[in-house]
């Protein structure tokens, strides 16, 4: 059975979020965190983008290819394995006024301890060891060539 489309629901607002995509193009603002760092993020849009009551959360990759969600104003933050898990921590921490997510081109890392997923930062220490021990361009193995009477064809 097929239900009837009905009307939105006037309690709920029809905006729960924006995202905004920055391809690098923008002007870069340095918000050094801690001392000895310099993580660049992007300016925050002004008034008529989004509302400053809202908190916004950058969310990109770091140089192992992991998801990073970081609060703007760098009270939270954490490292994923995935896209949606970045996305469901945003929403999760601005709950219940939900939040403006920015998506960074650029690759950048966490500059504080993880408040994401523990499992995520021992996985990744794990696969730079495991990667250590593979080279990454193994020797040849002679697959298809015969060996007749002391040499190869």
């Amino acid at each position: 059975m097929i239900k009837p489309l009905t009307r939105p629901q006037v309690s709920r607002p029809p905006l729960r979020g924006i995202c905004l995509v920055v391809t690098g193009n923008e002007k870069m603002l340095n918000s050094p965190v801690a001392p000895g760092t310099a993580t660049k993020f992007p300016q925050q849009p002004d008034a008529r983008a989004y509302s400053e009551a809202i908190p916004l959360f950058f969310i990109g990759r770091n140089k192992n290819g992991l998801w990073v969600a970081r609060e703007a104003e760098g009270r939270t933050g954490g490292v994923f394995l995935l896209k949606r898990s970045a996305l469901r921590f945003a929403k999760k921490n601005s709950a219940p006024t939900g939040c403006a997510t920015m998506f960074l081109a650029e690759r950048f890392e966490l500059d504080f301890k993880n408040q994401g997923n523990p499992l995520v930062t021992w996985f990744d220490a794990v696969r730079r060891v495991w990667r250590r021990l593979i080279p990454d361009y193994p020797p040849p193995i002679p697959i298809g060539r015969k060996k007749f009477k002391g040499e190869w064809r």
